[in-house]
């Protein structure tokens, strides 16, 4: 989930430089020992969520823990003092993700693969490419959703909707249901929160979200 909140930040931020008109590798030790930490997180993550029993979110937690989801949804986010309303479609299988995003005045789509970020530009029929930086790998090495140590916290009830609450290492998510609807989805992380209106939520992930265009113009930052 922390994951999902930057890369939405580098949409925006991207798409308004586009806008205005403004252009490593591992050895094979390091990528053994980063698949090692991988897997040590990832059983650790399975055993925190054990024991969940009959709530709602439990197969929707799972799912995203697994790194193995089709999510679509609508939410709105402060940019700048501004507030905006976005839609995205996230889709993830492993450590690969894609976003298609749409706003006001702006239309992206980001592909994540291995270390390479992947800016689709449809409008021009371009895509721009770039390595990751190692500090927002670091902070997102568990994956999309932020297994690692997150805790059920309880129950409640907002709005008019039932949510379920978990702690996670660096804030929290809740999960709203219209009886055994999942509707909606808050992400709290760094003391920031996105409430995202939740369209889809599915393990059935297209290979098509992660195909980059063939004819399109190849830029490299």
């Amino acid at each position: 989930m922390k994951r999902i909140l930057i890369l939405l930040l580098i949409l925006v931020l991207f798409s308004a430089m586009m806008m205005t008109g403004c252009g490593g590798s591992e050895s094979e030790s390091d990528a053994s020992q980063v698949e090692n930490e991988q897997n040590e997180q990832s059983e650790a993550a399975s055993e925190e969520l054990d024991g969940m029993g009959d709530l709602l979110s439990a197969a929707y937690v799972d799912m995203m823990a697994d790194n193995e989801y089709l999510m679509s949804y609508k939410a709105t986010m402060d940019f700048e003092g501004q507030s905006m309303e976005i839609e995205a479609t996230v889709a993830a299988v492993g450590d690969d993700m894609a976003m298609a995003t749409s706003g006001e005045g702006f239309e992206s789509n980001m592909i994540i693969k291995g270390d390479k970020i992947y800016m689709v530009d449809h409008g021009n029929k371009m895509v721009t490419s770039w390595i990751q930086d190692q500090d927002m790998m670091d902070s997102t090495e568990t994956g999309t959703f932020d297994a690692e140590g997150i805790t059920y916290i309880g129950s409640g009830e907002e709005d008019g909707l039932i949510f379920e609450e978990y702690s996670t290492l660096d804030g929290s998510v809740k999960y709203y249901f219209q009886g055994k609807e999942l509707v909606k989805i808050a992400v709290t992380t760094e003391g920031q929160t996105m409430m995202m209106e939740i369209i889809e939520l599915s393990d059935d992930v297209p290979a098509s979200m992660f195909e980059i265009p063939a004819g399109y113009q190849q830029v490299e930052m």
